[in-house]
C-alpha cells in the first residue's frame, strides 16, 4: 500500500463524523519542483521552504477536505457571513491539526520523518508564509481560479493542509487543464458577482478589501471568514 492510500484511510477516519466533508484529496508535491521552488516569487519573498520545516524534506503531503452541498448553503444568503459557516472553519481547523499530528505519527510510526509547516499569515502584507493552496497545486489538486481559490476536481469549496515528508513517494503532476470556467474562456464570473465588497473582478483581487470583512467576521463570529465568493457558484463542488 502507498502512502497515499494510508493518508486517505487516516484522512476518512478523522472526518468519519464531520457531516459537512465529502471524500477527501490527496497528492504528493516534489520538493524539488518548480512550483515549490518558486514559491518565494510566486507567493511571499519570505515563504517557508519545506527544508526549513524538514531538513531531510523530499515531498510534501496535501490534501483537500471538500464541503458538501450543505455545508454551502449556510452561508448562501446575505453580504456577510454566516455564524454557522464561521464554526465550521474553526471547527475544520481543529480537523486538521489532527490530521496533521495522525499523519506524522503514521509516518514516524514506519521510520519515515516529517513535520507539520506553520508558516503563519502576515497580516501587514496579507500574505501566507505557507500556501497551502500553492503547495496543492504543486501537488497536482487543482488550478486556480478567478475567485483565488484553488479549484479541485471535487470543487473549490473546502479546506486545504499539508505536512512536510522525508517520504519517496511518487510526486503527482501540477495539472494543465484549466478548471475554472471563466479562464477557460467560458461565461461564468459568479463569483465576482457573489462578491459583497467588490473586492473581486475579472481581472484582479483587493485582498485589503476582503480582509477588511474577515476581520469585521473575526471579531463578531469569532473566525475570520468571508466565503461569499466560495458557495452557490459553479465550481464550488464538482462530482
Amino acid at each position: 500500500m502507498s502512502f497515499k492510500e494510508t493518508a486517505l484511510k487516516i484522512i476518512r477516519e478523522k472526518t468519519a463524523d464531520a457531516d459537512w466533508i465529502r471524500e477527501p484529496l490527496v497528492g504528493f508535491a516534489d520538493v524539488s519542483s518548480k512550483h515549490i521552488r518558486s514559491l518565494r516569487s510566486s507567493v511571499a519573498d519570505d515563504h517557508v521552504m519545506p527544508e526549513e520545516v524538514l531538513p531531510e524534506a523530499t515531498s510534501i503531503l496535501s490534501y483537500f477536505l471538500p464541503f458538501t452541498k450543505a455545508a454551502g448553503a449556510c452561508n448562501k444568503d446575505g453580504d456577510f457571513p454566516s455564524q454557522q459557516w464561521a464554526d465550521l472553519y474553526n471547527q475544520t481547523n481543529a480537523l486538521i491539526a489532527e490530521i496533521n499530528e495522525a499523519l506524522v505519527s503514521a509516518l514516524e510510526a514506519d521510520g519515515v520523518k516529517a513535520a507539520i509547516p506553520a508558516g503563519g499569515f502576515d497580516t501587514g502584507r496579507l500574505l501566507s508564509r505557507w500556501s497551502q493552496r500553492h503547495i496543492a497545486e504543486a501537488a497536482g489538486l487543482g488550478t486556480f481560479g478567478v475567485n483565488n481559490m484553488l479549484i479541485t476536481r471535487a470543487g473549490s469549496m473546502g479546506r486545504f493542509g499539508s505536512v512536510v515528508t522525508a517520504l519517496e513517494e511518487k510526486a503527482d503532476v501540477p495539472l494543465t487543464e484549466e478548471l475554472c470556467i471563466a479562464k477557460a474562456g467560458g461565461k461564468c464570473l459568479v463569483c465576482v458577482k457573489r462578491c459583497p465588497t467588490k473586492a473581486l473582478s475579472e481581472n484582479g483581487f483587493d485582498r485589503h478589501r476582503c480582509y477588511a470583512v474577515c476581520l469585521q467576521a473575526e471579531k463578531t463570529l469569532g473566525a475570520d471568514v468571508c466565503g461569499k465568493c466560495a458557495v452557490a457558484i459553479p465550481c464550488a463542488i464538482k462530482e
